[in-house]
């Protein structure tokens, strides 16, 4: 896989969140499909779950059912081969009109056909 497919890959993946992780979209297992491999790894802030289209769902169900929407400002990418690291501020409002900040570093894993096999992610909320 090139750097800049990679690349690419990593910031669709973005796009798709920003659709996809608010309250009010219908969320499926097709649509976790469309870029997460069938098996795959989480990582978040050093706690490690294996998962799947339909346990990932789940998760996802329950993280989103407070946001309105979500969006990213990506401040730098660093990509090897099928990896892709972003450093960005990730911004969330609430249902009820709160707001949240964190910085984060995503590290993203993809396999040969472009779907996630690994997010790794470190991040703080600073405000």
């Amino acid at each position: 896989m090139t750097n800049t497919k990679t690349t690419d890959l990593a910031l669709s993946l973005l796009d798709w969140n920003r659709k996809n992780l608010v309250h009010n979209n219908a969320l499926t297992e097709t649509l976790i499909a469309e870029k997460f491999a069938e098996q795959f790894i989480v990582k978040a802030n050093g706690r490690t779950h294996p998962a799947n289209h339909a346990a990932y769902l789940e998760f996802l169900n329950g993280f989103r059912s407070t946001i309105a929407s979500i969006d990213y400002r990506v401040h730098e990418t660093i990509t090897e081969a099928n990896a892709t690291v972003l450093a960005m501020t990730a911004e969330v409002v609430r249902i009820d009109k709160t707001k949240d900040i964190f910085e984060a570093m995503l590290h993203l894993k993809f396999n040969d056909a472009g779907m996630i096999t690994l997010w790794n992610e470190v991040y703080i909320k600073t405000s």
